[in-house]
């Protein structure tokens, strides 16, 4: 007989293509593909609101953001590809060579090695003491609930981690973890992560929520999530009235283009805002995505009108896949300085420019990098220890 803890863990929502819509077999009579509910579209999606619910299939994917279907199916073999029928049409509005297509679209140039590429680039693999726990600060850990994730994106930093593989904890996993937290007090605060922690049930996460909530020592939890981004259906009255109880509760999620920002995204904002969760907003500086000072200002100013606030802009993780998105440090700063001098009228939405240092040392601010020469610099941490970065040429 399961363990009560293996019956409330092992139920995830449904997160495929292959869970959630049939292969396309047939289309209408223009050759579209068909919805899956059978029934064609009703309208362009150019120039309808993006539809809410279900996932897209890999013809509809191949044709709207126009994928070589061969590159299609070599890509998502290396790391998945995986559309929101929500998020397809977001992008599609926009173009389907458009930021929010690029982030999702595959490209050549993920399947070639790049001198630039690091393995395991912040460390985060060295970094756990049992498995699915990463900790890099006495106070927090990370939890990797799940592989799993409503869309995968092309730059992400764990993309080398076989995503069939140990999916998520299994019961002697999680007694691992839990034990691990009870025996160290110092830790405050589990940050549950993955892949995407809303990929998980409800049941699931309330369940997490009551088993922190009995260990003395942690007095918040967090959860990091793109789902309010791409599939924003997920986050409705049940999920967030239900995630804050008990235990205080801060949510950070992950725009990060001002495209992304819909009328879903204010809904979603006000949810939160009544449950009297924070909600906050990390970014990654991406080449070709965001790599401009007018981007990120306008971005980080919709969102702090959302009442989302300003957590971290990441320097992207040099992780093998992802050279097309890669910016130069210096290139990060000027951008940084000119978004700070543009929200000059309202400093209190400019977020942390930071790095994760491939030493795993953790997250650093970028601007305190001292410059040893054209590609080289170190960082001087509070205890005087050096660490070293080489930059992308």
């Amino acid at each position: 007989m399961p363990s009560p803890a293996r019956s409330i863990l092992s139920q995830t929502v449904p997160t495929t293509t292959e869970e959630r819509t049939p292969r396309d077999t047939s289309g209408d009579a223009l050759g579209r593909p068909m919805e899956e509910d059978g029934h064609s579209p009703k309208k362009d999606p150019r120039s309808s609101e993006p539809v809410p619910h279900g996932f897209a299939s890999r013809v509809r994917i191949a044709e709207d953001l126009d994928v070589d279907p061969a590159l299609l199916d070599r890509a998502r073999r290396r790391f998945p590809v995986q559309w929101p029928k929500y998020y397809l049409d977001l992008a599609v509005r926009h173009g389907n060579d458009g930021p929010v297509a690029r982030l999702g679209k595959p490209d050549p140039s993920e399947l070639i090695e790049d001198p630039g590429d690091i393995a395991d680039p912040i460390s985060d693999q060295a970094k756990r003491p049992v498995p699915f726990v990463v900790q890099k600060h006495p106070d927090r850990v990370i939890i990797l609930t799940t592989k799993k994730c409503h869309f995968y994106c092309r730059f992400c930093f764990r993309r080398e981690e076989p995503v069939a593989k140990a999916m998520e904890p299994d019961d002697a996993d999680w007694a691992r973890i839990f034990a691990f937290l009870e025996a160290h007090p110092a830790i405050e605060e589990p940050i549950l992560s993955g892949g995407d922690p809303l990929t998980l049930s409800n049941r699931q996460l309330f369940a997490l929520r009551d088993r922190f909530a009995r260990i003395p020592s942690v007095k918040r939890w967090r959860i990091h999530t793109r789902a309010p981004v791409h599939y924003p259906a997920r986050v409705d009255e049940t999920l967030v009235a239900g995630l804050g109880q008990d235990l205080p509760l801060r949510v950070v999620t992950h725009f990060n283009h001002p495209h992304e920002i819909t009328e879903e995204s204010h809904r979603i904002a006000r949810l939160f805002a009544r449950h009297g969760i924070e909600l906050k907003n990390q970014t990654v500086l991406l080449a070709g995505i965001n790599d401009d000072p007018l981007t990120q200002e306008r971005l980080w100013r919709e969102l702090w009108h959302l009442g989302i606030r300003p957590h971290y802009i990441h320097h992207p993780d040099r992780v093998a896949g992802n050279a097309m998105f890669r910016v130069r440090i210096d290139r990060g700063r000027e951008i940084f300085a000119r978004l700070g001098a543009s929200l000059a009228d309202l400093p209190q939405a400019l977020p942390r420019y930071v790095i994760d240092l491939p030493d795993g040392s953790g997250k650093v601010p970028v601007p305190d990098l001292e410059r040893l020469d054209s590609h080289r610099y170190r960082y001087r941490h509070p205890d005087g220890h050096l660490s070293h970065y080489r930059d992308v040429r």
